[in-house]
């Protein structure tokens, strides 16, 4: 069995060496002599140093910057070591949910940090060591951190409709058309705040509609210097998450990206349309949702879960 260790980012400078993102905490894969597969074959490292919490990496064969170009974005595989078979994979946490001991929620993994202490786990409202992990598997993680380290999210919050959450979206996409212009194809106002009279989350739920999630650039772009933050979730191959602000703040907006006439995209303003015009339908769901709230705490993204049937039999 092969496993992920590490992906070429980019070529760096011209004599076809190149940038590599290490996803083990095993630096002796990149020792001079290792041998490592590929999509483009097997490469051998001819040498290799740190560089920024990657790593500068020179591979037999490749000489100049065009060929190394061609190795942008290759993932990298390798037989396990000895001791790898319980390893944190960098690759397995991302996205993975977070708990405590307790059962308290802290998040999703955003991404995983170098360090050379411990790396660290990257979630919405701070850094924990890897050395606090006490159980890992199917996308969720379990910590046990020191008190005062990092606290657990906040309760979920279900609140009364506030007849200002359409002049917050107003507001908003005024500044999305501004910032993306015609790569923006179509930008909605979608989720319970979007409804008149629906009780919700205080956070406006938009829909941005492109012509296609690949490549990210040309919206992901725009988006980050608004303060949007992406979100990567291995679980949302027909969409892409963005939150606003980005940092870990008080969150205002949760944006959907995804692609103009896909099924995302019918079926999440089909739903907005069917709690609009049917009363019983609202109702029911706003029964539901204070009821979720209650049962899962501050659990979000269990709570999101929850209400899927519901949202499903109602698109």
């Amino acid at each position: 069995m092969l496993l992920e260790v590490g992906r070429i980012v980019k070529p760096h400078g011209i004599r076809g060496e190149v940038i590599v993102d290490l996803v083990t905490n095993r630096p002796e894969r990149l020792e001079a002599g290792s041998l490592l597969s590929s999509d483009a074959g097997d490469l051998e490292v001819l040498r290799s140093s740190p560089h920024q919490h990657r790593w500068i990496v020179a591979f037999a064969g490749v000489t100049d910057r065009n060929s190394a170009e061609e190795l942008r974005g290759t993932v990298l595989w390798a037989e396990p070591l000895e001791g790898e078979d319980d390893a944190l994979w960098v690759h397995e946490l991302i996205g993975a949910r977070v708990y405590d001991v307790d059962g308290l929620f802290y998040g999703m993994v955003r991404e995983v940090e170098a360090n050379p202490a411990s790396d660290l786990l990257v979630l919405p409202q701070g850094l924990v060591p890897l050395t606090f992990v006490v159980e890992h598997g199917d996308r969720r993680v379990v910590i046990d951190p020191p008190e005062g380290l990092i606290e657990p999210r906040p309760p979920i919050e279900v609140v009364d409709y506030d007849p200002e959450w359409p002049a917050r979206f107003e507001d908003e996409a005024e500044r999305l058309r501004a910032a993306l212009g015609d790569v923006a194809a179509r930008i909605e106002h979608v989720g319970s705040t979007s409804v008149p009279g629906l009780a919700a989350k205080p956070v406006i739920d938009i829909q941005l509609s492109v012509a296609s999630l690949e490549p990210m650039g040309p919206y992901q772009e725009p988006l980050q210097r608004l303060k949007y933050e992406w979100l990567p979730d291995p679980d949302t191959a027909d969409h892409r998450i963005f939150v606003f602000p980005r940092g870990g703040g008080t969150r205002q907006v949760n944006l959907h990206v995804c692609e103009v006439g896909s099924e995302w995209e019918r079926r999440h303003l089909a739903f907005r349309e069917r709690l609009r015009g049917e009363r019983a339908v609202r109702e029911q769901y706003a029964d539901l949702k204070r009821g979720l709230a209650l049962e899962y705490g501050n659990d979000v993204e269990s709570y999101a879960d929850a209400k899927g049937d519901f949202i499903r039999s109602h698109q």
